[in-house]
């Protein structure tokens, strides 16, 4: 992931529109027990951290991207990618056990190979986004921590749609 910076482990970072939504990053990275809570941007050939909570703010600061595979059938796609590009939400129970996912940067930069991540939209409808959780642990989700992510999207949907420029 390029751009990382040294940030303190543990700090709740988002852009300054994404502000009203970190008390709800931090909360559901405490609820859930992961140790990453994120909002990421969809750019052409990257995903960006918009938002970012949980023990892994050190590796996921705001402004670091992760380069897409896109066509490059040699690279591994980012769990978000694959989110953004089927527009459907995607759990991951463990990547190392993955056809698809294993080897993903996220797994093997930062030992996270749990995920679950829904897409994000504009106020058209497009998809901008996705938000989502990772953790080092095969692990499922019940309903509750699914709907506690689907909230925070909504919310993040909702500031979208006032702001174009929220996800940074």
């Amino acid at each position: 992931m390029t751009g990382v910076s040294t940030a303190e482990p543990h700090r709740t970072d988002t852009t300054p529109a994404l502000s009203p939504v970190a008390a709800n990053l931090e909360a559901i990275a405490e609820k859930l027990g992961v140790k990453s809570v994120l909002v990421m941007r969809s750019e052409p050939d990257s995903m960006v951290v918009a938002a970012t909570a949980g023990e892994a703010t050190k590796h996921y600061t705001v402004g670091a991207a992760g380069r897409k595979a896109g066509a490059d059938a040699g690279r591994v796609p980012l769990y978000c990618e694959r989110v953004v590009a089927s527009d459907e939400t995607l759990f991951v129970r463990d990547s190392r056990r993955d056809n698809t996912f294993a080897g993903n940067e996220d797994e093997t930069e930062f030992g996270l190979s749990n995920y679950l991540g829904l897409a994000v939209h504009d106020g058209s409808g497009n998809v901008v986004g996705t938000v989502c959780v990772l953790d080092d642990t095969a692990r499922d989700y019940s309903d509750d921590d699914r709907k506690e992510l689907e909230e925070l999207r909504a919310r993040v949907e909702q500031i979208v749609a006032r702001d174009d420029t929220a996800l940074g």
